[in-house]
């Protein structure tokens, strides 16, 4: 079941895991802003360097992780000249699916900006069988212990 947040939840987390995001001059659209759906590759960015670096990029040898189900909130509109990151977090797991919380952000005088959140469902799949997974235990250890970081 995936995790459901309001704007207001976001305070709530602690980010160990952040990525300065290059908006790029193909990610504008007429509007003038970043097209919703570059968001995605943004998260996407985020995501792949998450599990690099917490699990290597060897452990997707045997196990992969597969989306099941994404919900993204639009908060405000991101600008070519906004200096934004991506932070990311596992935010739950279950037996064979994991939610990750992903938080598009820029700085201001008045602190970080909230441009837009998503929640993620990840369901382990075996690269071979290409049939769901148990999540390896290695892999919940070590991410818990990266997250319960201050």
């Amino acid at each position: 079941m995936t995790t459901i947040l309001r704007a207001e939840d976001i305070a709530n987390f602690t980010f160990n895991h952040a990525r300065a995001i290059q908006i790029r001059y193909n990610d504008i659209d007429v509007m003038g802003h970043v097209n919703n759906a570059v968001y995605h590759e943004y998260f996407n960015f985020g995501r792949v360097h998450y599990f690099f670096d917490m699990l290597g990029s060897e452990a997707f040898a045997q196990t992969e992780v597969v989306v099941a189900q994404t919900n993204t909130t639009y908060m405000r509109e991101v600008l070519i000249e906004d200096d934004i990151q991506i932070v990311s977090k596992i935010i739950r797991f279950g037996t064979k699916s994991m939610d990750m919380l992903q938080v598009l952000v820029s700085q201001s005088e008045e602190g970080f900006v909230l441009h837009t959140f998503n929640v993620t469902t990840f369901v382990c799949v075996n690269t071979n069988t290409r049939v769901s997974e148990p999540i390896p235990e290695e892999w919940k250890r070590t991410i818990e212990k990266f997250e319960k970081q201050a």
